[in-house]
């Protein structure tokens, strides 16, 4: 496998799951940074839109990378990143949530509606 090779598992639709190339960007943006993962973790709401298709209102309507639960290096740093450089070593976490909404601010910013 070449270092360019982007692997990642993508679900298109209930129970049709691929390993397919994805493109990688070519430069993070101004607060981002570009990882390399190390180890992914697949998640019981990735299980559930392989499954199922959806979980609750949340309904596969286009192709969806799973493993969003993953350790990584920084190996590029966009202009206005202050608190990361390349070579640092990071779990993700993606969920964002609004933090001004009780769901939030009672610290569950996962179910942010």
């Amino acid at each position: 496998m070449d270092k360019r090779d982007n692997l990642s598992v993508v679900i298109h639709k209930k129970e049709d799951l691929r390993v397919e190339q994805t493109e990688l960007p070519t430069e993070p943006g101004p607060y981002e940074v570009q990882l390399a993962s190390h180890t992914v973790g697949i998640c019981g709401s990735d299980v559930h839109f392989w499954k199922d298709g959806c979980i609750d209102k949340w309904v596969i309507n286009e192709p969806i990378v799973t493993g969003h639960e993953s350790s990584a290096t920084v190996i590029k740093v966009g202009p206005n990143v202050k608190n990361l450089k390349v070579g640092d070593r990071v779990s993700v976490e993606p969920g964002v949530g609004c933090m001004s909404c009780q769901v939030c601010k009672d610290g569950f910013y996962n179910l942010c509606p």
